[in-house]
């Protein structure tokens, strides 16, 4: 089966970030890798499309969102800036639809 294209996610990333048209290319090339970080953390496992294209849509949304909080400062709606801790893992929001999934993940994993 052929990896689908990273257009196949758009909707689904637009729709997580809340961004509805624009930002093209900073999309694409979230999803782009969004796609190479989720295939490595599935490994030989097999699973569903469905999960795939939720952790695709889930690590690009990570993905494109950590540019807005540089150094754990993100900017908050009403002009304020807030500190949040923002995780360096990509697949911080996959790890456990994975082990969901079947797949095992997480810091008892040996590869």
């Amino acid at each position: 089966m052929a990896e689908p294209d990273w257009s196949d996610y758009e909707a689904a990333v637009r729709d997580e970030i809340g961004v509805p048209a624009g930002d093209e290319e900073r999309i694409r090339r979230a999803i782009a890798s969004a796609m190479a970080y989720v295939t490595g953390a599935i490994g030989g496992y097999t699973v569903s499309d469905t999960v795939r294209a939720d952790c695709v849509a889930a690590c690009a949304a990570d993905l494109y969102n950590m540019r807005d909080a540089r150094l754990g400062v993100m900017n908050v709606a009403d002009g304020t800036l807030e500190p949040f801790r923002i995780s360096s893992d990509p697949l911080r929001s996959v790890w456990q639809k994975l082990n969901a999934a079947g797949v095992p993940t997480g810091g008892m994993v040996i590869a």
